[in-house]
């Protein structure tokens, strides 16, 4: 019985535990794996200028489904900023993991990318808000 009121938070939580996942997943590594991929993924993110979107539009989506699924989050932007970029941290580590090498300039470039789209997800969800509270203020 106790188990039947936490699936609504599991359920609620799905969406960023997937993106999750998929963020911190070292895709590089597959693509040495598997060569096919490999080719598709360098010719995604061939340039730095690409690579450097692709970043920002992962942290941007997740930080995008941190705010829908953690309200709370909200209202403490520098806890959400925190949270996120461990998850940035992560994720970099893991690839240095997969590389076996050190840190390079690179991977604090791809920090401050992750960071830029953290701060475009509150952004959004700020505006979001303002406009939300601004229709209901109207109608009320």
């Amino acid at each position: 019985m106790r188990a039947a009121t936490h699936i609504p938070t599991t359920i609620r939580l799905m969406p960023l535990l997937v993106l999750l996942m998929l963020i911190l997943f070292p895709f590089g590594w597959l693509g040495e794996q598997w060569p096919a991929f490999g080719r598709e993924l360098d010719q995604l993110f061939s340039t730095d200028g690409r690579h450097a979107i692709g970043h920002a539009a992962l942290f941007t989506l997740l930080g995008l489904a941190a705010l829908i699924v953690l309200p709370h989050l909200r209202t403490r932007p520098m806890r959400y900023l925190g949270m996120l970029l461990l998850v940035g941290v992560g994720q970099e580590f893991l690839q240095l993991l997969y590389k076996r090498r050190l840190l390079l300039f690179d991977d604090g470039r791809d920090l401050l990318t992750d960071l830029a789209g953290m701060i475009v997800a509150l952004a959004l969800v700020w505006i979001w808000r303002r406009i939300v509270s601004e229709k209901t203020r109207r109608e009320t």
